[in-house]
């Protein structure tokens, strides 16, 4: 995901300072994408450096002034335009466990069985989490934000599901070779 139009998203909806949009950005998708300050404020920079961003300075008493963004039109129109573009990659493998598995000690599988029980467990608690979630979601009102926050709760357990089946091929395919 591209920081980038994600802050163009939320300055879509209001104008906001860099605290608010870190906050805004973790309501949003909190669960499935870490952020942190640095990220929000270098982006906003670059944001602005691209004439995508304006801000105005708000006077504090007792504090530094705070920068309030708001996004431009050109700002807006890039945001549309990217809305609209299908996202051409397909989404990379870049999973830690995934490099553990290459660098396992082939000659002493057991390690590595055991550590993909404990994957797989974790999977579990984040699949019964997201589950309570979305119980609770639909227990309350119905608005546009609660229909964003359940389809990223659909896909968060259509993927450690996904992730729960790669890790059972796996062990299986271990166990296969070292009888062999």
């Amino acid at each position: 995901m591209s920081i980038k139009f994600a802050m163009l998203g939320i300055l879509a909806e209001r104008d906001l300072h860099g605290y608010e949009l870190k906050t805004s950005f973790d309501e949003k998708v909190g669960d499935f994408w870490s952020l942190n300050y640095g990220q929000i404020y270098s982006t906003l920079d670059r944001l602005e450096k691209e004439d995508l961003v304006t801000y105005d300075r708000q006077i504090q008493d007792k504090r530094p002034d705070r920068k309030i963004y708001s996004i431009t039109p050109k700002g807006r129109e890039a945001l549309q335009e990217w809305l609209a573009s299908p996202v051409n990659r397909v989404r990379a493998l870049r999973d830690e466990f995934f490099i553990k598995l290459v660098f396992m000690d082939k000659n002493n599988p057991g390690p590595i069985l055991e550590l993909i029980e404990k994957q797989k467990a974790l999977y579990l608690k984040q699949m019964n989490r997201l589950t309570h979630q979305k119980v609770g979601l639909k227990k309350g009102p119905k608005d546009a934000d609660s229909l964003t926050a359940e389809l990223l709760m659909d896909a968060g357990l259509f993927h450690a599901e996904a992730d729960i089946k790669w890790l059972t091929l796996c062990a299986s395919k271990i166990k296969a070779a070292i009888k062999k």
